[in-house]
């Protein structure tokens, strides 16, 4: 099992295209076996995947030269003993769709909380993820988004 998350900043997008982008990575991801999380907030995106290695690599390539966003930087990866977002093809945070996944997600990157003490705790991969998710989704900043 492989794991990695990036950032990038968005083109000018319409909610019709981050809708887009949600049913084209739900499909992708439930014929290929990938879960992670994708945020999009104020014109960023932070993305975990994870998955078979050498398909997740293959999707980043294909991320990479994406015309709907640019400055792709990956900020983490390796290989993972068990999936972090085991049940979502890819979730999204969103206040209009509030799920379980939502919940979860909003808890993480609440600023009034460090992120909490887990029963397992997190690869480095996915701390990463959480830290880069709560920078964007806080409005910490672009320069100190890393």
């Amino acid at each position: 099992m492989y794991n990695l998350v990036y950032k990038s900043i968005a083109n000018s997008l319409t909610p019709a295209q981050i809708d887009e982008i949600l049913i084209e990575s739900r499909d992708f991801n439930g014929k290929n076996d990938i879960t992670g999380c994708l945020i999009y907030h104020e014109g960023f995106f932070v993305q975990y995947l994870e998955g078979d290695a050498e398909i997740v690599l293959a999707l980043f390539d294909k991320i990479r030269v994406d015309k709907r966003h640019y400055e792709v930087i990956l900020l983490s990866h390796g290989n993972i003993y068990s999936r972090e977002f085991d049940t979502w093809s890819m979730a999204y945070l969103s206040n209009q769709l509030p799920n379980e996944a939502f919940k979860y997600v909003k808890l993480m990157v609440s600023p009034e909380e460090e992120i909490p003490n887990m029963s397992v705790v997190p690869n480095p991969t996915s701390k990463k993820f959480w830290i880069a998710a709560k920078t964007v989704l806080n409005k910490i900043g672009h320069n100190n988004f890393n």
